[in-house]
């Protein structure tokens, strides 16, 4: 840790490629490509120490670098595939950063480029709720009751279907929900000790931030694409 306090790395990874929107990370919204608007929230951001692109491809490197983002390298392609877990390449990040700038990273801020509506000050509460905490890592969220567990079943045998909860225990008034929160993917934070020692990015009680869940649209596939585009088109 520096004399300045911890030094939090804000890492944006962008891999080439997609299966369920082509190439999202570069498509455009409002003439801008997606990644743009994440990067946009980093330099915003008032905590973060520093950030860079993570990424394999040197089209998106170029793309990331116009809109004020540092790109010092490349991801190895064997860190870029479908199957290739995100932890891998947050710590390719950490220990390359760390090599060209002779310092230690005590904390990261994990910033997919897929949640574009977080802004500068999400990822400054994040961090902020991450430090009133006595948590190791931190998700953001958002409160969800039409996907409630309550409601919500998984499959049996036979054309059947199991209810997740117990129906004669769920109340009848849905105002009587305990509440859930389902993960957003906007920000993650992350001590050195979790990423490196435990080999994840997130542990299994991290602290959250509570996000509005118009500012929560995840992509992951064309209709997520559709809704983040309507949102942002609308948002002035």
């Amino acid at each position: 840790m520096s004399e300045d306090g911890p030094t939090l790395l804000g890492i944006i990874p962008a891999r080439s490629g997609s299966k369920g929107v082509s190439e999202k990370n570069i498509r455009e919204i409002r003439g801008k490509p997606l990644i743009h608007y994440t990067i946009e929230a980093a330099i915003g951001s008032e905590r973060l120490s520093s950030f860079l692109v993570s990424t394999d491809s040197e089209e998106y490197a170029e793309i990331a670098r116009d809109a004020g983002a540092s790109v010092p390298f490349l991801r190895p392609a064997e860190l870029a595939q479908d199957d290739s877990p995100t932890i891998d390449a947050v710590k390719h990040a950490v220990t390359e950063f760390e090599a060209e700038n002779d310092s230690r990273v005590d904390a990261t801020v994990l910033l997919q480029p897929t949640t574009p509506l977080r802004t500068a000050e999400d990822i400054d509460s994040a961090i902020e709720t991450f430090f009133d905490s006595s948590a190791d890592s931190l998700i953001t969220c958002y409160e969800t009751v039409d996907t409630h567990p309550n409601y919500m079943y998984e499959d049996d045998t036979d054309r059947r279907v199991v209810a997740l909860r117990d129906q004669a225990e769920v109340p009848d008034r849905r105002q009587e929900f305990k509440p859930v929160y389902l993960r957003n993917g906007a920000v993650y934070v992350s001590t050195r000790e979790v990423l490196f020692d435990r080999g994840r990015v997130y542990t299994d009680n991290p602290a959250a931030y509570i996000m509005p869940k118009e500012r929560s649209v995840n992509i992951d596939e064309p209709f997520d694409f559709k809704l983040a585009k309507l949102l942002i088109e609308t948002n002035d």
